[in-house]
């Protein structure tokens, strides 16, 4: 994980320092890079994040839902003490709130992506700036769907959410209302 954060702030280093230019994007009303110039650099990083990321993501899902299936249908596993340790550890709802929050990504950002992908294959722009603007604004949406998600699947989110709006609303201590509302120190 530390090594896709490092590698995600290389691929903003050229821009950052200089080394790239930003250009405004009339079509989307953002800044955005010419990451032409630097094509070589952009595709290396890129590989490097995308590809630890996705590959954990798919394979760390995968087996987290094949298990669930297992679990459910009442296959048999021999060990029992691991079939219990699975059971609890998959009966966990944040599997499900991180895989809406990742699918909710991927899903926001798709327009955009195949937008660029078919500018890419066709050689052809596409000249209608509504739907370059409306096709990166889906992708910033992405942000306002988190705290709907996390506010729909998760529990413990919901009480540090109210635990924060008593703290700044009625100037507490924070442990004092953690108590109030029941959480754990561990919380």
């Amino acid at each position: 994980m530390a090594f896709t954060w490092i590698s995600a702030a290389m691929l903003c280093c050229p821009p950052l320092l200089g080394y790239n230019e930003a250009n405004y994007s009339k079509t989307t009303n953002i800044c955005m890079l010419e990451w032409g110039n630097m094509a070589a650099y952009s595709a290396t990083l890129a590989i490097l994040v995308l590809g630890p990321s996705v590959i954990s993501i798919v394979y760390n899902y995968g087996y987290i839902f094949t298990m669930m299936r297992k679990v459910r249908s009442g296959a048999p596993i021999h060990d029992k003490e691991y079939a219990t340790a699975l059971a609890e550890n998959l009966a966990n709802p944040s599997h499900c709130m991180s895989f809406a929050l990742v699918f909710s990504f991927w899903i926001s950002w798709a327009p955009f992506t195949l937008l660029r992908l078919y500018e890419l294959v066709s050689g052809d722009p596409v000249d209608n700036p509504l739907l370059h603007f409306g096709a990166v604004w889906i992708g910033i949406l992405n942000s306002f769907w988190k705290i709907i998600i996390m506010t729909s699947m998760s529990q413990q989110f919901r009480l540090l959410v109210r635990l924060l709006f008593l703290t700044i609303c009625c100037k507490t201590k924070g442990r004092l209302q953690a108590e109030l509302i029941g959480l754990d120190p561990d919380d």
